[in-house]
């Protein structure tokens, strides 16, 4: 059972909350991987590098890019076709690109839903920032406090530990970072002997010192004082550079400080949310984070007929998570188009007007969402979106540290381009050529793929 909080009870106690802090001053580091300085840096360079990806063209940095809240800016146009597997319908997923369909030898092979070209997710992918507050990490939350090794199944860090646990998922994905059949073992052996970042561009100066044209094998060394490049290192490096990615310098957040305000509209839009959204969404309540009760709670909002995809209730099924998915943290949601875990809609606008239905598919939609259904008039959403614009913390949305970044080799003028079309052949199929790795020298895994040609 949940219970609605008292609306007009917080709204009228904005005052009092307005003197305290928005988070704890710093993320809990599980017992056995601190966060150092030097780990950390190593973990930005492991995030931003695309050579962890057997294709050489995805870093863990990919879908996650700051200045669009951490979230895949590619998902307004990448599309999965969905559980019904035909593109173009009302079940079509905005997820994460990831890459080309490659057998076990790395060799690419044709999907039936994507034939040559990256593949798209099944789901949106998710902010890291802030993410060293939560307990549960995925939307379903089936990364949790506990980390073992990828390799061993032993349980190496018994709490605090989601993001070492989230991190060791998407490397070995077939549809997002790897072919099938790597291993963390490949990925750890395939790194040690490579220069960190060889393909970025714009490296962040103190990152670039740090690295000084090393190899992992010698960073690691040095950051762990053993030689070793392993998974379990690999992973606690990443989520110790996680660890810094705290954004809590939004103008919402000077105003819980007390050191900054909001225009009457922000105002109203807030005792609004607090109203309608909070329930859910307490990571915007002073001094709560995602060990607060409700923010790391899941809900089924309607957004989709629960059969599509279950969320929660496939790890834990029990009745009232079916169609659940994990609450996401508000900070620079402004920047994290498109919206919901499935990237349904475009705009904030038109996650407000979703919630003033009450939701939209199911019958098992939490009464927190179905309650809202007509309470929002056309002033109501205006003053909420303002009050959402008050969320974005500048240093994320212009990329300054801790936020800075290397420029991948993906957003660079150094990938190949399609010149043309090919000529329509026998049974009127048109052949497509697409190259899914860097063409630098020295790159065995370069490759050139066509697609409904005759085979030679």
């Amino acid at each position: 059972m949940r219970i609605l909080l008292p609306a007009f009870g917080l709204a009228l106690a904005l005052p009092a909350l307005a003197q305290a802090p928005t988070f704890f001053p710093v993320p809990v580091d599980p017992v056995g991987n601190p966060t150092t300085q030097p780990k950390a840096l190593l973990g930005k360079a492991l995030f931003w590098d695309e050579q962890m990806s057997s294709s050489r063209t995805v870093a863990c940095g990919t879908c996650h890019i700051f200045g669009r809240g951490g979230t895949d800016p590619r998902a307004i146009t990448a599309t999965n076709p969905g559980p019904d597997a035909v593109f173009g319908t009302l079940d079509d997923i905005h997820g994460a690109t990831g890459l080309v369909r490659q057998d076990a030898a790395g060799v690419p092979m044709r999907s039936a839903a994507f034939g040559i070209r990256p593949q798209v997710t099944g789901r949106k992918a998710p902010s890291p920032i802030n993410a060293a507050y939560e307990n549960e990490l995925f939307w379903d939350g089936r990364a949790g406090d506990a980390f073992r090794d990828p390799v061993t199944g032993a349980l190496v860090l018994p709490a605090n530990a989601a993001l070492e646990s989230q991190a060791s998922g998407p490397p070995v994905s077939d549809a997002e970072m790897s072919h099938l059949g790597r291993s963390w073992t490949d990925i750890a052996t395939d790194l040690a002997p490579r220069t960190a970042l060889a393909l970025a561009e714009n490296i962040p100066a103190n990152l670039a010192t740090f690295i000084g044209g090393q190899t992992y094998a010698t960073l690691f060394q040095q950051v762990y004082g053993s030689p070793g490049v392993t998974p379990q290192r690999i992973l606690f490096a990443i989520a110790a550079y996680e660890r810094t990615l705290i954004s809590d310098q939004t103008r919402f957040d000077a105003f819980l400080a007390g050191t900054g305000t909001l225009t009457a509209q922000e105002g109203a839009g807030y005792t609004l949310f607090s109203q309608f959204c909070m329930i859910c969404h307490t990571d915007l309540l002073p001094g709560m984070h995602a060990y607060g009760p409700g923010n790391n709670g899941y809900f089924n909002v309607g957004l989709r007929p629960e059969t599509e995809d279950p969320g929660r209730y496939a790890l834990d099924p029990q009745s009232f998570f079916y169609g659940s998915f994990r609450t996401p943290q508000l900070r620079n949601v402004a920047l994290r188009a498109p919206y919901m875990h499935n990237g349904a809609f475009q705009t904030l606008s038109e996650v407000i007007d979703f919630y003033n239905r009450g939701g939209d598919y199911g019958i098992n939609i939490d009464p927190n969402v179905s309650g809202i259904a007509g309470q929002i008039s056309a002033q109501g959403k205006a003053n909420l979106l303002a009050f959402l614009s008050t969320l974005t913390d500048s240093r994320v949305a212009q990329e300054q540290a801790p936020f800075n970044r290397p420029t991948l080799w993906s957003e660079s003028a150094r990938v190949p381009s399609e010149i043309g079309m090919g000529t329509a052949g026998t049974g009127g199929f048109v052949p497509s050529a697409f190259v899914s790795t860097p063409p630098f020298v020295g790159n065995a895994k370069f490759t050139l793929s066509l697609d409904r040609a005759r085979a030679w």
